[in-house]
């Protein structure tokens, strides 16, 4: 549906704005934020205590246990970021 005739289909009624968000932070994290392309970035943010799990699964030889623990801190990472920003888009209105 074109955006032009959106307004035909809204109802009011209907209208959930953490629905809204929630999908707004979806489509954020499949595009802009994306937790594999962002494990660098989530990696500097690491606490002592994320840095010393991380060791352990090193010292282990536990390297898909590092691997899934990486992804997880970097979806966790991307999803923070994502839900800021659809937050701060849905403020200003950009989101209907």
């Amino acid at each position: 549906m074109k955006n032009f005739d959106s307004w035909l289909c809204y109802d009011p009624s209907n209208n959930d704005d953490q629905t809204i968000i929630d999908d707004r932070i979806n489509q954020l994290i499949k595009t802009t934020y994306n937790p594999a392309a962002m494990i660098m970035e989530a990696v500097y943010e690491f606490t002592m205590a994320d840095h010393d799990k991380t060791v352990e699964f090193v010292n282990e030889n536990d390297m898909l246990g590092l691997g899934n623990f990486m992804y997880l801190k970097a979806y966790d990472f991307a999803y923070l970021l994502a839900t800021k920003q659809a937050e701060k888009e849905f403020n200003n209105g950009e989101l209907a």
